[in-house]
Formats: C-alpha cells, structure tokens, sequence
C-alpha cells in the first residue's frame, strides 16, 4: 500500500505538487499558506517538515496518525495514483454491493476534486467516467448490514475520508456518494432500517443542512437517531470542522457534542370506544375569566379606532392578572398574563397601566409580583417570517401564561390584509403559541369601516379566517350617536360554541377608583343578561 498517497495525502487540505514532494496546509496550526512539506523517506515512510516550526509528531497526531500507523497502515481507502479527468488520484473508494460486488469507484485528487467511474470492458480503459445507470449504494455497504443486524451505532458521515477515520477509532461508518452534493436519497435510508445512527455533521451550513435532510430521511425508518459535530478547537485554536479533524485533535467519538436527537418511538394508546368516552367524567371549566374566557378559548376581540377597545383589553389582563373578574370585581384566582403590545410604545403603555394597577390596589386585590408581563414591540411582528414567529414562542415558553393578549392583528403580519396563506400562517404561530402555555389567547382586531344595514360591522378586518378561526369573537361598537366612547354594546360576530356571560352594554366608569368599563347599574352581568347563543352580528 502507498501509505503517502493513500493514507496521509487524502487527509490533508490543500495539497499541491511541487517538485517531486508534495505541500499543503499544515494541520497543527493556523495555516493560509500550505507550509508543510511531504515527501517520501527512508527510514520513515514519509518525510514532514513544517516551515512554520511545528514538530512532525504533532502534526500526525493532528491527522490522528503515529509513526506505528503509517509504518503498519490500518485498512483504508486504495489510492493507485491513477489518471482521472481532473488530475491524478490520491485516492480511490470502492462502492459495492450487499455481496461486495463493485459497483462504482470514487476517485479523489490532492486538491479535493471527485471523480466517478463505473468498469466498462468496452472501453480501451476500463472504465466509464460517469454512472449513468449504475445502482447508488451507501459506502461500505456490507459492513453497515452487519452492523444493522449486530445492532451497532452507525455513523454517517459526509465523506469517505471521514469514514476511515471513524472506522480508524473503531465504529463502523458510511456515506452517501458525493456528500452534500451527492444528495441524499430514499434507498439510502431504506438500507438503513431499524438502525441506529449518529449523523456527523460538518460544522459549517452545507454540512448542517445536510445533516439536517438525512435525519429528516431516517425519520421512522432507523430505530434511534442522532446529529453530531466536531467538538471544540484543534492545536492553535484551529476549528474542527468534521470527524476526522475531531479524531485527529485527540478527541474519541464519544466526545462528539450531539445537536439533536430523535424522540423515542412510543406505541399508541388505542383511542375509546364510543362506550369508554361517553362514561368518561366531564371535566368543569378552567376558567381563567370566569364566564368569560376557558384555558385553550381563542378570542378576538375588536372595536374600531378610539371606541375604547385596547383600554377594555388592558382591563382584562390587569383584572385577570390580580384575581379580579373585570365586569363585577368578584375576586378570582390570579392567574400569569404575557402582555404583547405591537402598537404602543413602552412611555405610552406605561401611562395607560397606572392607574389600572392603582386600581386593582385600591380594590384589594393588587397584581401579584411577576403576575403580569409586558413587552411592547411598536414596530409590529411578523408572524409570516420564521424569525418572528420563534420570537414569540420563546417569550410563551419563558413566561407560561394564563393568558396571552397580543395585538393588533394587523400589526401581527407585514402582508395584505386580505391574503388567506398569511392569515393561516399567523394563525398558526399563535395556535402553537397557545398550546405551547395551554393559556387562553386573547388577540385585538380592528373593525372594518364599511357600513352595514346603517350599522358599522365589528367583525375584524382582513382575511375570511380571522372570523372562522377564533371560538369566539366579540366587538364593542357605539350604543348611541352622542358620546359614542362613553356608552357602547358588547355584539358577539363570532357566536357562541359555548356559553359565555358578556354584559350587553359597557359604560364608562367616571370614579377615580373605578375601572375605565363599568356593566350599567341597572344591567347585571351574571348569567340572565349574558350572550349565550345569540345569533352572531357580523
């Protein structure tokens, strides 16, 4: 075996003829400039020498190589020193098939440039340089059905010289024919079955992505699956970016810091029969606004500009937040509010909350430390993108409300209003948002300004969906043509799966220790003046 070719040059980077050695960028420090020299020895197989000082032992134990290994060479790649379109081969990597009939060869040249040959007796060479039709295989394929049947962990790896590392450390090891431009394909998963695996990704986009399309593969095919990179730093601060710069730095395969994992397959509980779920026990409502609001409700809640809506909003999740129902002040159980204001600025919602809080302080019952967060975000989000949309759900996983009210809904996207494959997206993030907390979800629409039958319509504007996807929806519009922001109607255009207790009617309250929406004194908000099951009025 030329161990100079088929052992040390494929593992190094950027290497180049010159004269009758070799040079390339030296592995034991910060090399741009390829300072070190390879050249064949007498007394050794191969002969180092960095220009930039480095010891040749630690420039092997960078590749993961020692004299011993290089003067006893573990099985390998075979490099022949062949021709190939691009320029002599530095290695040579057989595909073969489950009985270990080649398939096709690999060849890889010292600067990195791959090659692909099937053997063909009618060419004066023997080969064909293209694979046409020839069967794609996982490298070492043989070795990896053994493994599946052992049940030993496979690494997948993003190319073969990657392989031979992982198999120098030990494990069995494959890839896919031209790595991450090779692309992925189903088969290669199929022979994957049942097993278990550790993706090595590359520490670099194409390598993550990669990583990242194979898992996705393997997903209910192999039994337990893993993605894995290269940990930490090589001699002189050098990134390790694959697995065998990870082996080369001294590190073992158990070091290897996993990214990801799959879940464990779990069996499926057979759902009830009809019989199991009618004698099971109804469970009570979980309030969180008592009559109002159950933990999972989505609400959308709107008006039109200046009626008054945001203040009722803010009345909602200060009363919410210290234990107050908001119409009738009976004290309740405080439950978590996230406030997310995609309107108002931080000066202007800290004015509007004051005396809201005052309020619920003067009632005794005040807000309970850290019973309600706020976060203002006057430049609006845009659920639409998937930055914005991780956003928010970090801010629900980090705060576990009860109650989530965000808002306005036209500031929750950057797109027309109109448009339906927006209005699903955004639609979605908060479903995932209000699962992800198991809260009530409370989001602020704005009203149209079209009349309707004389009457300004209170449904939201923008998409059809917003109106079909909330279980309730719920607007407040002028009672009367003088003082329209002093007196208003609570209409339900979204109406009623369930049975709600909203006041008909709303006025403002003018006490100083009063909340801004007060039920008239002649109104009840208990049960018998509530909306129940009216007929929505859109």
């Amino acid at each position: 075996m030329d161990v100079l070719r088929e052992v040390l040059l494929p593992r190094l980077d950027g290497v180049r003829m010159s004269g009758g050695s070799w040079m390339a960028r030296c592995p034991s420090h910060e090399d741009r400039t390829a300072s070190l020299s390879i050249g064949r020895g007498k007394e050794h197989p191969v002969v180092l020498n960095c220009r930039a000082g480095c010891d040749s032992l630690d420039v092997l134990k960078a590749l993961g190589l020692t004299w011993e290994t290089l003067s006893k060479p573990r099985e390998g790649s075979v490099g022949r020193g062949e021709w190939t379109p691009a320029g002599d081969a530095v290695a040579v990597y057989d595909y073969v098939d489950e009985s270990g009939k080649l398939l096709f060869q690999v060849l890889r040249t010292a600067d990195k440039q791959f090659r692909q040959r099937v053997p063909d007796r009618s060419a004066k060479s023997g080969w064909a340089w293209k694979l046409g039709n020839a069967r794609r295989v996982l490298y070492h394929l043989p070795k990896v059905l053994e493994a599946i049947t052992s049940g030993e962990i496979i690494y997948i790896c993003e190319g073969e010289k990657d392989v031979h590392a992982v198999e120098g450390a030990g494990a069995v090891a494959t890839c896919n024919p031209g790595g991450t431009g090779g692309g992925w394909r189903p088969e290669y998963s199929e022979s994957l079955r049942e097993a278990i695996i550790r993706i090595v990704a590359d520490r670099d986009d194409s390598g993550q992505a990669h990583a990242r399309k194979v898992a996705a593969s393997l997903q209910g095919v192999a039994r337990m699956i893993e993605i894995v990179e290269a940990a930490g730093e090589g001699a002189g601060g050098r990134p390790l970016k694959d697995a065998a710069d990870h082996l080369g730095a001294g590190h073992t395969l158990a070091e290897l810091v996993v990214t990801w994992e799959s879940d464990e397959p779990a069996v499926p509980d057979l759902a009830p029969d009809l019989y199991e779920f009618l004698g099971g026990v109804d469970a009570p409502y979980d309030w969180v606004i008592e009559g109002i609001l159950e933990r999972g409700d989505r609400l959308i809640w709107t008006g039109s500009e200046g009626l008054g809506k945001s203040v009722a909003g803010r009345q909602f999740a200060i009363c919410a937040a210290a234990g107050l129902h908001p119409f009738s002040s009976e004290a309740a159980q405080p439950r978590r509010v996230l406030w997310i204001d995609c309107e108002n600025s931080e000066r202007q919602g800290r004015r509007h909350f004051r005396k809201l809080e005052r309020t619920a302080a003067a009632k005794g019952r005040p807000v309970p430390a850290g019973g309600m967060r706020l976060i203002h975000r006057p430049e609006g989000i845009d659920l639409t993108r998937d930055e914005d949309a991780a956003w928010l759900l970090e801010r629900v996983h980090a705060h576990q409300p009860e109650l989530l009210y965000i808002g306005p809904l036209y500031r929750l996207h950057a797109t027309d209003v109109n448009d339906e494959t927006a209005a699903r997206k955004v639609c979605a993030v908060l479903d995932q948002a209000r699962v992800k907390s198991d809260c009530a979800l409370i989001v602020e629409g704005h009203s149209p300004h079209g009349e309707s039958n004389g009457v300004r319509p209170v449904r939201p504007i923008g998409s059809s969906l917003f109106r079909r996807w909330p279980e309730f929806g719920f607007g407040i519009s002028p009672a009367r043509d003088e003082n329209p922001c002093r007196e208003v109607v609570v209409r339900a255009w979204r109406g009623a799966r369930d049975e709600r207790h909203w006041p008909r009617f709303l006025i403002w309250g003018e006490s100083a220790d009063e909340w801004p929406w007060i039920v008239p004194p002649d109104v009840s908000p208990s049960a018998p003046h509530g909306f129940t099951h009216e007929t929505p009025d859109i």
